[in-house]
């Protein structure tokens, strides 16, 4: 097969189709000829640039964009890809742009281009011949690298071409002592090349240490792809990957790095994950509230409510009704906005379209189910008979008695019989009307009709939940408390319905002083006390949110003592036991830095309890400063540098890692204190550097940490410099010193 320019050499015969010569269709020899004005003019009124032109030097019909890789013209290629032709058009041959890139000499920018303009890695699935293959043959060890390092797997059509394997071995294995990222592509190379090459049992002992290893690129574990490997010995190696998983008691680990992996996982292999989640949680006993409270909204977004997302609507519903059954207490821990919200995902499913297709009659059987598990909860019902659903359809309970599960089909009989005595479809809408319009009316506080108090209340009436505001997992059940630290003055207990009475409040703050009044005037039975500790979570008294799930909530002491009470799953509280460390140093009792009041544990939650501040800098800088700011902006840069002062002492050596004018609080006598020691250092008496991985917020990094790479060495003067870009901010009425760079 000839390329011009260059020509090469293949050690296998390439496939093409019968060639008829022709001539060379007008449009591919302006590109041949590399006149871009040329193309410009012929293609003007609407020809269709994915049209496949013949080509006499190339015996091929291909579009343009194939020819301009192939006669590597990356102007032409740039102006292609910039009228959105579509990269991954095939050829008469069946080659698309990458293979020609690979065939040809064409620049490895080609090839990011196209890759950039979402060409597929992997070519095409009628071509027996990959890009990255036909690269390697060609000895393009750059190609090879770009299309591995944009998702390209390199052992497919392993064993095909022996000598083509070698190749990209040897590429591999260089690449790997080049770049960690090789060094684990490498791992997952080396396993599937293995995979029939040697047992079962000797795969485990080899790789049983690289289970949890990350594909830097798509995100897979080696786990997830030793459960879903396929072939006569697929259930060999489910069984083995159960027991490693089991014996490495590395259970919740994987599962709270799964949800964290699975938004970045490509959507053509999210079905790997959720079929090795389902079975990691059929052979758990029970599920813990935080982590139902975690998993189920990540789940909720991977279904497809179109025909094609049939598999895996059925993997995901099933893994729902699994978590369902198993998690403790979920009718006691999950809000009402967070089971309407499962509800609306999933009742699609019982259209009479999905249920008259044979092929969906399963996934009928488990949404019902899954229903009738959410039945106790007062909004269900109303969804349900919303949609015109008035009894269980004969198919799902005939469906569901030829299968052998008996706990199943008695709910599903149990729910055929409520809702046949249930209200009718019309009442059920209009319920479902007075609902929404309800939830409306509590985001207008303006017109709001009830008190904070009456709506907990209601909500209450259900089951002892607090509000959801959003899919998040940050919720947890009054009730749910028992596991604390014992270390700690704070002890949790349950909330009591005693007669409702004002609470002892010491007014302090101005800021929160409308929502202190209502918190210590609510009803004891809708407030949840750790202790001598009272607090409300409910969306009203949130006063941050931060990315990680963690939420803050006003508080009052028995003392009436105001604070802020820090909020964070158990499952993901590393940072704020960090925190309350740092915090509870006497070095760190210092005017210049947020004070520590207490914490706490229950069963789901970690709780750091602090003094309550009025403003973070950025809000004081943007919106509350007075008239006259320059004393004022003065008087924040010396108290910042004091409490940097205090960290870096002799005595003290801490390396805060993430100033930021989020992380500076202003009090109410408007001085400034740093907070947030999540992910703070100490260093040792004679250790002036800290090597770790890269940490800190984007734009508010030093230099030298600006690197992903592990490793890193953290000094006081790393907090100094972006101490600095904080004292520009200040100053500057609240300008980044690089904002051109990096925008707010």
């Amino acid at each position: 097969m000839n390329i011009v320019p260059g020509q090469i050499q293949f050690q296998f015969q390439l496939p093409t189709a019968p060639w008829v010569p022709r001539e060379t269709d007008p449009i591919i020899k302006c590109i041949i000829d590399r006149k871009l004005e040329k193309l410009k003019k012929l293609i003007r009124g609407g020809k269709d640039l994915n049209r496949l032109y013949p080509c006499a030097k190339l015996k091929d019909d291909v579009t343009p964009l194939i020819a301009a890789v192939a006669f590597t013209n990356d102007n032409i290629c740039k102006f292609l890809l910039k009228e959105g032709v579509n990269p991954n058009v095939q050829s008469t041959n069946g080659w698309v742009p990458l293979h020609y890139a690979a065939m040809s000499k064409a620049p490895v920018s080609i090839v990011n281009r196209l890759l950039a303009a979402k060409a597929d890695p992997e070519g095409t699935p009628l071509q027996s011949f990959t890009p990255l293959q036909l690269a390697a043959n060609n000895d393009r060890e750059d190609i090879v690298k770009e299309l591995m390092m944009s998702g390209a797997f390199a052992e497919r059509n392993h064993k095909a071409h022996p000598a083509t394997d070698q190749k990209i071995a040897s590429m591999i294995q260089k690449f790997s002592s080049e770049s960690e990222d090789f060094v684990k592509l490498k791992i997952f190379y080396d396993f599937s090349c293995a995979v029939g090459l040697k047992s079962v049992e000797e795969l485990f002992n080899e790789y049983g240490k690289h289970m949890l290893v990350v594909n830097p690129v798509n995100h897979l574990t080696l786990y997830d792809m030793s459960f879903n490997v396929f072939g006569p010995n697929a259930d060999q190696y489910q069984q083995a990957s159960i027991k490693w998983l089991r014996e490495s008691q590395k259970i919740d680990l994987y599962i709270e790095e799964t949800i964290n992996r699975l938004p970045k996982i490509p959507k053509n292999l999210q079905d790997m994950v959720v079929n090795s989640l389902t079975a990691v949680f059929n052979i758990m006993k029970e599920i813990s509230l935080g982590l139902s409270l975690v998993v189920i909204p990540t789940l909720l977004k991977y279904l497809i409510l179109t025909p094609q997302g049939l598999d895996r609507n059925i993997s995901v519903v099933r893994l729902l009704y699994v978590i369902t059954q198993k998690t403790q207490n979920h009718k006691h821990g999950w809000t009402l906005p967070f089971v309407e919200e499962l509800c609306k995902r999933i009742i699609s499913f019982t259209d009479q379209a999905n249920l008259s297709n044979p092929q969906t009659s399963s996934l009928g059987v488990l949404t019902f189910g899954l229903l009738a598990d959410l039945y106790t909860f007062d909004c269900v019902p109303v969804i349900i008979t919303s949609r015109g659903i008035t009894s269980v359809p004969e198919k799902i309970l005939f469906t569901a008695e030829m299968q052998m599960d008996e706990d199943l089909k008695g709910k599903l009989r149990k729910l055929n019989m409520s809702l046949q005595s249930a209200v009718s479809p019309t009442d059920a809408t209009e319920q479902l009307q007075g609902m929404s319009l309800s939830k409306k009316k509590k985001k207008k506080k303006k017109k709001k009709k009830k008190t904070i108090q009456e709506e907990l209340s209601v909500e209450k009436s259900t089951t002892d939940m607090t509000e959801m505001a959003d899919l998040d997992a940050s919720s947890i059940p009054v009730e749910e408390s028992g596991v604390y630290d014992e270390s700690s003055s704070v002890k949790p207990f349950p909330s009591t319905t005693e007669e409702s009475k004002p609470r002892k409040w010491h007014r302090v703050s101005e800021r929160w002083r409308p929502q202190l009044e209502e918190l210590s005037n609510i009803d004891a039975g809708n407030v949840y006390r750790l202790g001598n500790l009272n607090l409300v979570v409910h969306p009203d008294f949130r006063i941050a949110k931060g990315s990680d799930g963690t939420e803050v909530f006003l508080g009052l002491k028995d003392d009436g003592t105001e604070v802020a009470v820090k909020r964070m799953l158990k499952s993901n509280y590393r940072d704020l036991k960090n925190e309350e460390e740092f915090l509870r140093l006497p070095q760190l009792d210092s005017p210049w830095i947020v004070r520590y009041v207490d914490f706490a544990e229950d069963k789901d939650f970690g709780y750091l309890v602090l003094q309550l501040c009025e403003y973070t800098l950025d809000e004081y800088i943007k919106d509350h400063l007075p008239k006259d700011t320059t004393p004022v902006l003065k008087k924040i840069v010396h108290e910042v540098l004091c409490s940097l002062s205090v960290l870096h002492s002799r005595n003290t050596k801490i390396l805060h890692r993430d100033i930021k004018p989020q992380n500076v609080l202003i009090d109410v006598t408007g001085r400034a204190r740093l907070a947030d020691f999540g992910i703070s250092r100490q260093l040792n008496v004679e250790q002036t550097t800290l090597h770790t991985s890269s940490a800190g917020t984007k734009c508010w990094k030093a230099s030298e940490t600006l690197d992903e790479d592990s490793g890193i060495g953290y000094k006081r003067s790393t907090d100094i410099q972006v101490a600095g870009m904080l004292m520009y901010y200040i100053i500057s009425g609240g300008h980044h010193p690089f904002w051109q760079r990096h925008p707010l």
